[in-house]
């Protein structure tokens, strides 16, 4: 039990890693993730311990970050199309990091 415990969190640490690179190439110039710097979009630091800026109420969950992710809205573009799922993915597990 303990051996599929600690191969999901290094997975997940992976994917945070990866999500990382991404964040920075496709999302950096929008969301600061290290400061509290507004830039075109809010930033995304303290994601992990709140609810999703500019998204009144709405808890930072994957499930909802996603839907940020792939629908846009209040002037980010829609990334449905634009990024595989796994690109996606390690965005999303890098962000509830932050």
């Amino acid at each position: 039990m303990r051996t599929g415990v600690l191969m999901l969190a290094l997975a997940s640490g992976a994917l945070a890693a990866d999500g990382k690179q991404l964040f920075e190439k496709k999302c950096g110039t929008c969301h600061a993730s290290t400061t509290d710097e507004r830039r075109i979009g809010p930033s995304l630091k303290g994601l992990k311990a709140g609810v999703l800026p500019d998204a009144i109420g709405k808890e930072a969950t994957p499930k909802n970050v996603l839907k940020q992710i792939n629908d846009g809205g209040g002037g980010m573009p829609v990334f449905r199309e634009l990024l595989t799922r796994e690109e996606k993915d390690a965005i999303v597990a890098y962000v509830l990091t932050l």
